[in-house]
This record gives C-alpha cells, sequence and structure tokens, in this order.
C-alpha cells in the first residue's frame, strides 16, 4: 500500500514541481543569445539559478513522487501560492543580482513588478542595452501575467486542484475540465500576443519592440523595451498606429477570457451586455473629460484634441493597470487628473483578466448593492426583488454573502492602501508628500505602473514598501491573511508534518 503524502511534505513536493517550471523560464533567455551572440557573456546569469532552480524542485518533488497525494487542508492552498511566488521572485532574480547593474534590494524589486504586472522599474540607461535582459523581463510579465498556477495547471491534471487556482486570483473557468481551461486561456493569451506583435511590426517597430511592447500591453505590466517608454517612438514608427495598437491590447489583458471566448464564438448581443464593459464604458465617459480638463488647464495644450487623445490613452493606460502613458509626465496632467488615477487604481480592470486593482465586478456588486437598498427601501414593503447582474454571457443571481465579501475586499484593500501609504510618507519624510506617497503606492498594490518619479530615485526602504505592496496586491490580499494564519495556527499546535 501507498504511503500518503499530506500536510507539509505535499505542499513541499508540490513547490518541487512549480520550481522546476520556474527554473525553466530563468533558463529561457538562453534562446535568446542565438539572435544577440554579443550578450552571450552574460549566459552563466541565467544557467546558475535555472539549474539550482531544478535541481531544489526535481529533489522537493521526489518528496511525492512515489506516494498518494492527499487534498491540501484548508488555508495550505494559500501557503503553497505564497511559496510558490517568493521563491519565484527569489531564483528569477539571481539573473539581475549576477549581471551587476542592481543590487539585491533593486533585482528583487524589478523582478517583483515583472511578475506582478506593475511596471514600475529601477532600470538604468545601461540595462536597457541588453536586449536579452529586457526580453527576459518580458517574459516574467508574460508568466505573472497569466499566472504561474495557470500555466503549470495547463500541463497538469485537475488533481492538483481548484483551490490553487482561485487562490491565485483566477475565479472563472471555460471549460468543465480545469487544465482544458487553462490550455484554452493560454492559446487566447498567446493568440492575442502574436497578432500585437504582428500589427506592431506592421506600424514600424522593429521585431524586437514589437514583441516586448505586445508582452506588456497584454499583460497590463506597461514595461517597454526603451527608457522613455512609447515616446521614444514618436518620430521612428507610425505612432497614431502604435497607440492604437496598444489600446486594444490593454483593453484585451483587462477583459475576463470567457469574455474573449463570447468574441470568438461570435456571442457579440451577449458580449456588450455584460456589466464589466458597461461599466467600463460609463467610467470612460465620465472620466476621461475630467482628466481632460485637468491637463488642459495645467499644460496650456495648443491643440484640445491631442489633449483629449492622452487623457483617453492614459485613462485606459491608468483602468487596466497596464502603465503606458503618451503623456511627457504624469505630472504634466494635472493634480486632478493624478487624483483620478489613483482612484482607477483602485478599481482595476476585469475579473478573471490580467490587469490588477480591486476589479470592476466587485465595484459593481457594491454599487448595486447601495441601489437595491434604496430601491427596497422607497417600495411597498409587500414587494420581492431579484438581485442579479448580467455577467459572462448570462443573468447571474447576486446573494448577500457575495456582496458582503466584495464590500470586505474593497474595504481591506483601501485600508492596506492608506496604511501603506502611511508607512512610505513615514519612511520617506522630507523627500515627498503624502500626496506624491498615495499616487506611487496605489500604482504599486494595484499592478498600474505610473510613476510621479519616486521609484527611480527612492531609498531602498521605500523600495522595499513598495514590493510589499506588489506582492499584496498580486495575491489580492487574502491569500497572504490565510498563508500567516495558517503557518502561525500550526506552528503554535506543533503540527508541521
Amino acid at each position: 500500500m501507498k504511503k500518503i503524502a499530506s500536510g507539509y511534505r505535499l505542499i513541499l513536493g508540490y513547490l518541487g514541481l512549480f520550481l522546476i517550471f520556474i527554473g525553466l523560464t530563468v533558463l529561457f533567455p538562453l534562446i535568446f543569445f542565438i539572435f544577440y551572440p554579443e550578450e552571450i557573456s552574460s549566459w552563466y546569469c541565467f544557467v546558475i539559478p535555472g539549474v539550482s532552480a531544478l535541481a531544489v524542485g526535481i529533489t522537493l518533488f521526489l518528496l511525492i513522487a512515489k506516494r498518494k497525494h492527499a487534498k491540501l487542508q484548508k488555508h495550505q492552498d494559500a501557503i503553497l501560492i505564497v511559496l510558490i511566488w517568493l521563491i519565484a521572485i527569489l531564483f528569477s532574480a539571481v539573473p539581475f543580482i549576477l549581471k551587476g547593474d542592481l543590487d539585491f534590494t533593486k533585482s528583487i524589486f524589478e523582478t517583483t513588478s515583472a511578475y506582478g504586472t506593475v511596471g514600475l522599474t529601477v532600470y538604468n540607461d545601461a540595462c536597457y542595452a541588453s536586449h536579452v535582459f529586457t526580453l527576459y523581463r518580458a517574459i516574467l510579465c508574460f508568466v505573472g501575467g497569466i499566472g504561474l498556477v495557470l500555466i503549470v495547471t495547463s500541463a497538469i491534471s485537475d488533481r492538483y486542484g481548484i483551490k490553487l487556482y482561485i487562490a491565485e486570483g483566477h475565479n472563472d473557468k471555460l471549460m468543465p475540465n480545469l487544465a482544458a481551461s487553462a490550455r484554452l486561456i493560454l492559446s487566447i493569451y498567446f493568440v492575442i500576443i502574436a497578432l500585437g506583435v504582428g500589427a506592431y511590426c506592421l506600424a514600424g517597430m522593429s521585431p524586437y519592440d514589437a514583441i516586448v511592447h505586445s508582452i506588456s500591453a497584454t499583460s497590463t505590466s506597461g514595461f517597454s523595451s526603451r527608457p522613455e517608454g512609447l515616446l521614444a517612438f514618436e518620430t521612428t514608427t507610425n505612432y497614431g498606429a502604435v497607440q492604437l495598437i496598444t489600446v486594444f491590447l490593454m483593453l484585451a489583458g483587462s477583459l475576463n477570457f470567457l469574455l474573449h471566448l463570447l468574441l470568438i464564438t461570435g456571442k457579440f448581443k451577449k458580449f456588450f451586455k455584460d456589466c464589466e464593459l458597461k461599466f467600463f464604458l460609463i467610467l470612460f465617459v465620465l472620466f476621461v473629460p475630467l482628466v481632460w480638463l485637468s491637463a488642459y488647464a495645467n499644460n496650456n495644450w495648443t491643440n484640445g484634441l491631442d489633449c483629449l487623445r492622452t487623457s483617453a490613452f492614459t485613462f485606459i493606460s491608468g483602468i487596466t493597470t497596464t502603465g503606458f502613458t503618451n503623456a511627457s509626465s504624469m505630472i504634466s496632467l494635472g493634480q486632478a487628473a493624478i487624483l483620478i488615477f489613483v482612484i482607477t487604481n483602485i478599481i482595476g480592470g476585469g475579473m478573471g483578466s490580467t490587469a490588477g486593482g480591486v476589479k470592476q465586478y466587485r465595484i459593481i456588486l457594491v454599487f448595486k448593492h447601495f441601489y437595491w437598498s434604496v430601491v427596497e427601501r422607497l417600495s411597498p414593503s409587500n414587494m420581492i426583488y431579484t438581485h442579479y447582474v448580467y455577467r459572462l454571457g448570462k443573468e447571474k443571481t447576486i446573494d448577500d454573502q457575495e456582496v458582503s465579501e466584495a464590500s470586505g475586499y474593497l474595504l481591506l484593500y483601501i485600508s492596506v492602501l492608506f496604511f501603506g501609504t502611511i508607512i512610505m510618507s513615514i519612511v520617506g519624510s522630507g523627500q515627498f508628500d503624502f500626496g506624491s506617497a498615495l499616487f506611487e503606492f496605489s500604482n504599486a498594490i494595484s499592478g498600474t505602473g505610473f510613476t510621479n518619479g519616486i521609484t527611480a530615485t527612492c531609498s531602498a526602504g521605500i523600495h522595499w514598501i513598495l514590493i510589499a505592496g506588489m506582492f499584496l496586491g498580486r495575491l489580492e490580499i487574502l491569500a497572504i491573511f490565510f498563508a500567516l494564519y495558517r503557518v502561525g495556527r500550526d506552528i503554535l499546535r506543533k503540527e508541521t508534518r
């Protein structure tokens, strides 16, 4: 009779499986040396951590390889998710450390920002000179955007559990089988990126620039292959086309993948009835004119249409939590626009997408609950209402528990946002004001990547606060809380088997 692997042995065994994938991810950039042989001197930067991750991963997986796997117990899935992301960041940061351009703190920052699809960067101009490292960072964005669990799940069976899938921030399956759903989502993700690369090339980008920007836009990470970002292509490409392509890719990345499936299968009516899509359009109509007024009043634009184009592009980049901008600086858009982008950072993109933030669906539920409460108070007491929203192609009945969870998460998110801002203001006292700290930390926790310049010049202490914000935001806070709770409880009860 086979022995059973359970508890922390099972967690470590599963962690080994994911470490093998992380090792392969770190080794993947070796392929790029074929195209950039002049950079091959940095081969060891990837081989050392990649092979090490494979060796550790295989060793850990052997703990459960010949045993029957029990189910993960309550909140053990959260422990595994947190460990997966921590280990991924640590091993994936080693190439930056070995290259020597970034110290340990900045390497962890850059890797966390990439995996979290945030887009905040400590890269300097010298770092951008390396094609291989910039492409490596794009690969981390690709993996982080779609999710470590989802990618590994696409190659294994459902026995590793949908609980991990949900704990990582995914909440919808496209097909009854989780592995099949993961493969379908990956296929859609690949196709969008491939189409983006082709479109960018037609607009005048080089294949290298097109790959980096297509991955960054679709994963809503906002990293660029150039220090100047998209503005670097203003005179060398069809810049209008580049901006339009970027908008489509950002929107595609911020949509639930089930909505993509509705489009692919021609169910356009169901697609356009979706509550998140309607909510986005309302926000667009409401906020873009306000951003435009703020920018126009602040920057003395001579062309109102150019100002409107910049305002619309930056708003879409903000609400999708991407972080690309076609403005010379965020400050040039005015203080009112900065406040609006703090709000869009909190709202974020669609549930089940690569975007960050609280997610539009949760915000919709909070507003709907308020609306339903007002209507019911104004109606006769014998009236009975059914609460529902139209989501992902069908009417979905909403119960009090779902509304309570959405409201609770919104409150928790805002609490963490302001607590992080206060800590950041205290540590950075004299360097920047509270408003600047709020804007920068809101971009970190939401995964947006807009910056007012703090990230490039701040101290290591501020970098670690932003790292914590990026990590909390990517795992949606609760997974980390549950993991700490379970580990603490097990230590107190001495349940470490």
